[in-house]
């Protein structure tokens, strides 16, 4: 059994069809690499497979569960954890404060916060300031940080480097390579080399619909990019 199952999901911005009739599946374990144009539907998709957006049609579970009419706070009960985009921390507190909110309501599991401290180091001296404060880098680190807090089985992380310099980047990806035991990622990344380097899988959307679904290294920079202009229709 999949441990996310998406059957034929749509979602909706008023008149706007933002994800149209999406299909796919996540294995326990797996890295996948949502890519797309802007308005591709990547994060509309990913707010609603975490409960932050309401399906208009299809089917979605997690782990056995059918989640698609619970709210998010049930959904991260379970497992689902979103870091959106634009990280969304609290810009007023600290880093430690930051990380202690998302504590507070945590499902029990190996992480803790000494131990997100130890994946992420460089977030060690910056415990005091305040989150307005730090780089794109260090505030990415952060909230993937208060993601992992939650102890998810799945973590949704939108726009991994959208904003940050290449150093960042870097910064940010070594850190998640060095995490042990970490849960399921499903990414929305728009670094195509980068997304076929870290990813077991990438599924390429296009107007709101899958138009690429493939293991990584049986697919070339070329056909992700075809597929991402819509310059021709790869088999999903």
């Amino acid at each position: 059994m999949s441990l996310l199952s998406v059957s034929g999901v749509s979602a909706r911005h008023g008149l706007l069809t933002a994800v149209r009739e999406v299909t796919c599946e996540v294995e326990e374990g797996e890295t996948v690499a949502l890519v797309g144009a802007n308005g591709a539907g990547k994060s509309t998709l990913l707010r609603t497979l975490a409960g932050a957006h309401p399906a208009s049609a299809g089917r979605i579970a997690f782990g056995g569960h059918d989640v698609t009419h619970r709210p998010a706070h049930r959904r991260t009960a379970l497992g689902m954890v979103l870091v959106p985009e634009g990280r969304r921390l609290f810009p007023g507190l600290t880093v430690a404060e930051n990380l202690a909110v998302a504590a507070r309501r945590a499902r029990p599991g190996p992480w803790d916060t000494a131990r997100v401290y130890t994946a992420f180091p460089a977030l060690e001296p910056l415990r005091s300031r305040d989150a307005v404060s730090l780089s794109g880098g260090e505030q990415q680190m952060t909230a993937i940080a208060r993601g992992l807090l939650s102890n998810p089985r799945l973590l949704m992380i939108d726009e991994v480097s959208l904003g940050l310099s290449p150093a960042a980047v870097d910064t940010v990806y070594r850190a998640m390579d060095e995490i042990s035991d970490r849960p399921t990622l499903l990414l929305v990344e728009q670094d195509l080399a980068r997304a076929l380097a870290v990813a077991d899988r990438v599924i390429c959307l296009l107007e709101g619909q899958i138009v690429l679904s493939a293991p990584s290294r049986e697919v070339t920079r070329e056909q992700v990019t075809s597929a991402y202009f819509g310059l021709r229709r790869a088999p999903a």
